[in-house]
């Protein structure tokens, strides 16, 4: 699972939003349900769905997909999901193009090794081959901008690379990879949506016949209200805290394979603060800020632990407690502990972090 700001590219695209932002939102800190791999923050009275499934080989000839559990995960705030975020599960896919018989003894369709024999697309097909699927009712699909996310795929390059040395050194091509995050409209059920969708795709055709989609991330709004929605999505996309007990269970029972591949995952995930940090040692504090700017962030101290954490800056007002839950307010004055609603934990105000510091 990635878990990063939407692209700059895309967050700072203008909205025709008309709704008016919740007043207030209560940020509950939840476990995922099927294996407890990681917590999220979901406003309360919003719906899960999905989870940590595991992928059984015998079902699919080979153990291809089998090596780490993958991670189908929805939230949104209705049964339909109006608004929703939905984590799209990695898949590993065969393309024998370099193969010795090519496709001749498992043609597209068949399984090679436990995985889906389909030929490579690049980024922009399979998000519109997802969205055609995920959204079989939309019509009028419009793209409305593009982001290639370079800085997601130089992440990857410099994790592959000492994979990609060993490569090299056996003439074989190394990996390569191919990000993109898209905003796009569409009708459904008689109303227009905005959706933003993100993926990269894994190149490993030369060295294992085998590609992936990657860090695959959907969520929308009606479109009038995207706008309105996206601070409270992007909270909840940054807000996944993995299980240490969960993780090195995996890695137990995997062996070494399931173990890289999770230091894989891992790593992507810090992809957000990498960027932080390249940004500030590029061109310091203004830059840094201004990025914060275009993301909608803003760095909050934990006021029980210290910690600097980033989060929406569509709020005047956070307050945290001990349990990680969070509430975003705009109201002047408004404190959690004067409220039955919410007065069984002590609430804290968490402070933006003075970058002088």
């Amino acid at each position: 699972m990635l878990l990063m700001a939407s692209p700059p590219g895309i967050a700072g695209q203008e909205g025709n939003a008309i709704a008016r932002k919740p007043a207030q939102v209560l940020f509950q800190r939840i476990w995922e349900s099927n294996e407890k791999a990681f917590t999220i923050l979901v406003p309360r009275d919003w719906k899960i769905g999905g989870g940590i499934f595991n992928v059984n080989p015998l079902q699919t000839n080979g153990p291809g997909n089998s090596i780490t559990p993958k991670c189908d995960f929805t939230v949104k705030n209705d049964d339909r999901g109006a608004v929703m975020i939905h984590w799209v599960p990695s898949w590993n896919c065969a393309d024998l193009t370099y193969s010795p018989t090519g496709f001749g003894l498992f043609p597209p369709g068949k399984y090679y090794q436990g995985m889906l024999v389909k030929p490579i697309v690049n980024a922009k097909q399979f998000l519109m081959e997802m969205l055609r699927k995920e959204r079989p009712q939309a019509s009028d699909l419009a793209v409305i901008a593009e982001d290639p996310m370079k800085e997601v795929t130089a992440a990857y390059e410099r994790k592959a690379a000492q994979i990609n040395t060993n490569l090299r050194q056996l003439d074989i091509s190394p990996m390569r990879f191919d990000s993109l995050a898209m905003l796009v409209e569409y009708t459904e059920g008689g109303q227009r949506f905005r959706e933003s969708v993100m993926t990269a795709i894994a190149d490993n055709r030369a060295g294992a016949f085998q590609w992936s989609n990657e860090n695959t991330v959907m969520f929308r709004a009606p479109a009038a209200e995207f706008e309105t929605w996206k601070p409270v999505l992007d909270m909840i996309q940054s807000s996944i805290l993995m299980n240490p007990q969960w993780v090195a269970a995996v890695e137990k029972a995997g062996g070494e394979r399931a173990k890289a591949a999770l230091e894989t995952q891992q790593y992507i995930q810090r992809v957000a603060s990498d960027i932080v940090a390249n940004r500030r040692r590029t061109n310091a504090r203004i830059r840094h800020e201004h990025w914060l700017f275009i993301s909608g962030q803003e760095e909050y101290r934990n006021p029980f632990t210290g910690a600097i954490e980033r989060g929406t800056s569509a709020y005047r007002y956070r307050w945290q407690n001990e349990r990680g839950e969070i509430i975003c307010t705009d109201e002047l004055g408004f404190d959690p502990n004067r409220h039955s609603a919410y007065n069984t934990r002590q609430w804290k105000l968490s402070e933006a972090w003075d970058r002088k510091e």
